[in-house]
């Protein structure tokens, strides 16, 4: 039996352990188990007691190595890997370390290390790099999605009555500039969107003490414009929760968006069964959702454009009820742990 053992840098309020979970529930239709490894990872406290942890590593005949922000190998755990042999081995680089070194304003694709140092990095690691990236991948990087479609809770065509007329759900990061736009837009709209809603963290208050560019915010501004504000919502209730609302901004990292990268919101939006409104920079998503998304990108006016999307409400519904069972078909996690699975096969 094939048994795929996860290593990364896992906390529960962070996308990727998330995604390991849809791995973890579609393994058993494919013949195969998931689980995290557990000398090779760093994970927070909830991590354990939600996913299985492996510490044997002999239990595992594949290895799948997760690099976001953080190089979470130390010497040691390095020395482990080598237990998998290399054609067994893959890195999965959600965030695009590997390739040409990208920096946009503030924010830079190596983080705290080199340029240099990821590249070897993965060299060292592995001869699959695998990249969610939409268009041209740098050389020796291969597309995989890494991110599924979680199964709906609604139809778009038949979602319960809104609580709010726009809502974001999620942190910010590198995300403020974007959703005050769009606040200043539903203000603006005609009719105003009133029923405003941002749940997560960062959005008030102080930023995190190690990120501070990345969670810069300005505080008091929403609750000025009548925007509630509320902290994070729980695990198992994001897409119930998201489906409360006639429209959610699908809004990403800029220096992700440059690199044309997937992200989980990509997918999580449309099986809440909420409107999505795509700011000008995710223009090219149009390669994920085909055109059945034109109106629900956001051109030169996003004012006009979200009390559009709102008029039109019975018939954007409609489009988004196609695109979610075209997003269920070709990205439901038993086909995309599949697809992982033939890397190595």
């Amino acid at each position: 039996m094939t048994r795929v053992l996860f290593a990364g840098d896992f906390h529960w309020q962070a996308g990727s352990a998330h995604m390991i979970a849809e791995y973890v529930r579609a393994a058993p239709a494919l013949d195969c188990e998931v689980a995290l490894a557990g000398p090779l990872c760093r994970l927070d406290d909830q991590v354990p007691d939600l996913l299985p942890v492996v510490d044997d590593l002999a239990w595992g005949t594949h290895l799948v190595l997760v690099f976001e922000g953080r190089q979470f190998l130390d010497g040691r755990r390095l020395e482990l890997c080598e237990r998998f042999p290399r054609e067994r081995r893959i890195v999965l680089d959600p965030d695009a370390h590997w390739g040409e070194h990208t920096v946009l304003g503030v924010d830079d694709s190596a983080g705290a290390y080199g340029h240099q140092q990821w590249q070897q990095l993965y060299r060292d690691l592995s001869d699959l790099i695998l990249q969610p990236r939409l268009g041209k991948l740098p050389d020796g990087a291969q597309f995989f999605p890494y991110f599924g479609m979680p199964k709906p809770v609604h139809r778009p065509e038949r979602t319960p009555v809104a609580t709010y007329d726009l809502q974001y759900v999620g942190a910010n990061w590198w995300r403020w500039d974007a959703l005050a736009q769009l606040i200043e837009a539903a203000r603006s709209a005609r009719p105003p969107l009133t029923r405003l809603r941002v749940a997560g963290r960062w959005w008030s208050g102080d930023p995190h003490p190690e990120h501070l560019a990345a969670t810069a915010n300005r505080p008091g501004w929403l609750a000025e414009r009548g925007v509630k504000v509320t902290g994070p919502v729980p695990f198992g209730q994001v897409l119930t929760q998201m489906a409360k609302a006639e429209i959610t901004p699908v809004l990403a990292r800029p220096l992700l968006a440059h690199q044309h990268l997937l992200t989980p919101r990509m997918f999580e939006t449309i099986a809440a069964g909420t409107m999505p409104a795509l700011p000008p920079e995710l223009a090219y998503t149009t390669d994920l959702y085909g055109e059945q998304i034109g109106p629900f990108l956001l051109g030169g006016y996003p004012a006009e454009d979200l009390a559009r999307l709102l008029r039109d409400g019975p018939a954007n519904r409609q489009r988004l009820g196609r695109i979610q069972d075209e997003l269920r078909r070709r990205f439901n996690y038993r086909r995309v742990l599949g697809d992982l699975l033939a890397f190595t096969h």
